[in-house]
């Protein structure tokens, strides 16, 4: 087993992404051997011969460092692969998070009564109080709301769950030192209700453009259903229903203009398994839905 500050070294080595750190952590675990710090790890990448790895010492060491004392000073919890805190739902995806940076409850990223509700960051006036209505309606039937703490419809569902004094994941794509001043009174108030902030980014990392889209992944896997508002044919939300799609999670939309394309309708809802929420009677539907089906596969 390596600790999570020797997987955060390795994430450190220039030329390493998650693919290869995964094979080598496989490797090492399956030869059974001890890393206890950087040396060790620099032992076994020139012993396996992989060329592509830079390994600046120094740099990683510092690097290193700055990561460990961010989350010291802001209180951030690192949960890795082999905790026994690291959530489940994660585990069983392809090219799953090495490390989670985690700020508030963790305990609500292994909870079974998670929804997701994302979609565009410049919807409507009526699009962002559905946003916020479903989500405090979800949340007064004791639904934890995941969402990914942007402006516009992630925005109103976080707001709408707290305004029911609900628990809420906010899902970020960068690291908690970067929150944009006007999220600020948000976070605070997540954590005030118990709430969760997770990255996968360490305290102190700008986003990056792929972020984004690697963020959505974590949203889908660590809730039942996904609830998509104004959006899901482009930009980022396609790619959380892509995401829950693959993981076998159930998709609903609050219009169904969302699905259909320009020319005809096509077959998704076969396909794809989704969902047309225009009332709490089909949101109601839909939790169960999705909840009975986190009861049937564990069955």
């Amino acid at each position: 087993m390596v600790s999570n500050e020797n997987i955060i070294r390795m994430q450190l080595i220039n030329g390493f992404g998650r693919k290869t750190i995964t094979k080598l952590l496989n490797y090492i675990d399956s030869q059974k051997i001890i890393i206890n710090d950087l040396s060790d790890i620099i032992k076994l990448v020139n012993s396996l011969g992989i060329k592509r790895a830079k390994i600046d010492v120094k740099k990683i060491e510092e690097e290193a460092a700055k990561i460990f004392q961010c989350c010291e000073k802001g209180k951030i919890e690192t949960i890795g692969i082999y905790d026994d805190k690291y959530p489940d739902k994660l585990q069983y995806i392809d090219d799953k998070p090495l490390i989670l940076y985690v700020d508030g409850n963790v305990d609500l990223l292994n909870e079974y009564n998670n929804i997701a509700i994302v979609g565009t960051r410049k919807p409507t006036q009526q699009g962002y109080e559905i946003s916020s209505i479903l989500a405090e309606k979800l949340a007064e039937d004791d639904c934890c709301i995941v969402s990914g703490f942007a402006s516009g419809c992630d925005e109103a569902a976080h707001k709408g769950c707290l305004a029911s004094k609900g628990k809420t994941i906010a899902v970020m794509p960068y690291g908690h030192q970067f929150i944009p001043k006007g999220n600020k009174v948000l976070y605070n108030r997540i954590l005030m209700n118990k709430g969760c902030i997770v990255s996968e980014l360490p305290p102190n990392q700008r986003a990056e453009k792929h972020s984004f889209i690697e963020r959505n992944r974590i949203i889908a896997a660590i809730s039942e259903g996904v609830i998509i508002i104004e959006g899901g044919k482009k930009g980022g939300t396609s790619h959380t229903v892509k995401y829950a799609n693959a993981y076998d999670k159930l998709v609903a939309y609050t219009s169904i203009e969302d699905i259909v394309t320009k020319d005809k309708q096509q077959d998704l809802f076969d396909k794809n398994k989704i969902y047309i929420i225009n009332s709490f009677e089909d949101l109601n539907y839909f939790q169960k839905k999705s909840l009975k089906k986190v009861v049937d596969k564990s069955i």
